[in-house]
């Protein structure tokens, strides 16, 4: 485990949290807006993160043959199916008046594939975070081939992903504004395949460089507070950048370096997130991101029942403890036992 990346799961997960809760309103104050509302860099993060510690790993594994596709594939169903299928049976409780139409059937069961960022719907969508696992199972198919690729001809695998990353820089401008842009530019795994090779291209640049300066505390700190200022640049400086930008392509360079420097776990910033409260946060990141949808829903639900207008700090607060909560529970009681059980059945 890379504890400073470990906690730094949370910290990105609560930038998706403050998108969702909308405590502030666009015509109130539209930087402090955006600064809220922000959660693609959270979503960017968590892609490029993937890749990079899949890399950390599993590359080596895969190539002395020390572990074969399909044990990786059954640790990574293990990893995210079975919370997945939890929250996604609330949230059909949660839409129970809702009536049992074709897009219905079809979205519940794309839902239940993880299939659903594949094409573009104004239909019911059940526990929308799960989008990103859609995006997530597709990077997990692909990601041996693309070591094998990697490994192979990895020119090749440099000058397929620059191509495509200059191609789609190139349609930024042209399709921007269109009425699916932010399924196509966001959500359409093909599209975010290239965050997701993006962190596995840094896991081996930082793996190759293995900067000796960086073991100096006082060179590392500074190397961290740089990155962390050089993501809070991007992220402000993002108010005047087309969104259609923002989706992606406009938080590689800042999480990138926010990722690579904290990687080598050398600096006092390191020393912080390394502990333990920290640390745990980001292990019960994933539920909080599955969860803090549901509890948003439920704490307005509860100031409606009680004839109450929800106050907006409230419920942000509210949101914050009550998923916390149940992010833990769910993670000690729920999610390590799953994940055990099913590595124990598929890997007979």
């Amino acid at each position: 485990m890379i504890k400073p990346l470990t906690s730094l799961r949370f910290i990105f997960a609560f930038m998706v949290f403050m998108s969702h809760s909308i405590l502030f309103e666009k015509s109130q104050n539209p930087f402090l807006y955006h600064c809220f509302y922000e959660g693609y860099a959270g979503v960017s993060f968590f892609f490029v993160l993937s890749g990079f510690i899949l890399a950390y790993t599993y590359q080596e594994r895969f190539v002395k043959n020390d572990i074969s596709k399909r044990t990786f594939y059954t640790y990574r169903l293990a990893r995210i199916y079975p919370l997945h299928i939890l929250t996604l049976l609330i949230w059909v409780y949660m839409r129970k008046d809702h009536p049992l139409n074709a897009p219905y059937i079809t979205n519940l069961l794309s839902n239940i594939s993880l299939t659903q960022s594949f094409y573009p719907t104004d239909e019911i969508r059940f526990n929308a975070a799960a989008w990103s696992l859609s995006d997530e199972m597709f990077f997990y198919l692909l990601f041996p081939f693309i070591l094998k690729w990697l490994t192979g001809s990895p020119r090749k695998l440099y000058i397929a992903f620059i191509s495509a990353s200059i191609l789609l820089i190139a349609l930024c401008p042209i399709f921007g504004g269109m009425k699916d842009e932010e399924w196509f530019f966001y959500a359409f795994p093909p599209v975010r395949l290239l965050d997701f090779i993006l962190g596995i291209f840094l896991y081996n640049l930082c793996r190759a460089i293995k900067p000796d300066y960086l073991k100096r505390r006082y060179i590392a700190t500074f190397a961290e507070v740089s990155a962390i200022m050089v993501f809070l640049l991007f992220y402000t400086a993002a108010y005047f950048i087309p969104q259609v930008y923002r989706h992606s392509l406009w938080y590689w360079i800042p999480i990138g370096l926010i990722i690579s420097v904290f990687y080598f776990q050398s600096g006092y910033i390191s020393k912080i997130l390394a502990n333990k409260q920290f640390v745990w946060l980001g292990e019960i990141s994933f539920a909080f991101y599955m969860f803090h949808g549901i509890v948003l829903w439920y704490v307005k639900r509860a100031y409606f029942l009680l004839g109450i207008s929800a106050p907006k700090l409230s419920v942000f607060i509210l949101g914050i403890i009550i998923t916390i909560i149940i992010s833990a529970v769910s993670f000690k009681y729920f999610e390590i036992p799953a994940n055990r059980w099913i590595k124990q059945k598929l890997n007979k």
